[in-house]
């Protein structure tokens, strides 16, 4: 597949999308966001405007796919924060927020 999502690749590398240690049911709710985020990659990287005969409904469907995985991503970063704000977890500054560092409050 020759299609990437800047956000989802962001995700990823941050580790936005590894279950370990979360509750059964937002572990679960995680998946099936990745499940669909994948199936949406495959879509986007089918419409490629490139390859098809009408070039201007697959780069509208390309991009619907796209925003739709953007979605999703900010969806499982806010379970990611709700998960972390249940266990008491707060970051003592912006920058240790954005590097993922918590601490309990």
């Amino acid at each position: 597949m020759s299609y990437k999502n800047e956000a989802y690749e962001k995700a990823l590398r941050a580790g936005e999308f590894n279950t370990l240690g979360l509750p059964l049911n937002m572990a679960s709710e995680i998946k099936r966001y990745e499940r669909a985020i994948i199936g949406l990659l495959h879509v986007a990287d089918a419409m490629d405007p490139d390859n098809l005969t009408n070039r201007e409904d697959a780069a509208a469907e390309r991009g619907f796919a796209e925003e739709s995985i953007n979605n999703m991503v900010v969806s499982v970063g806010e379970l990611h924060a709700k998960h972390k704000e249940e266990r008491g977890l707060v970051a003592q500054t912006r920058h240790d927020a954005v590097r993922g560092l918590e601490v309990a409050a």
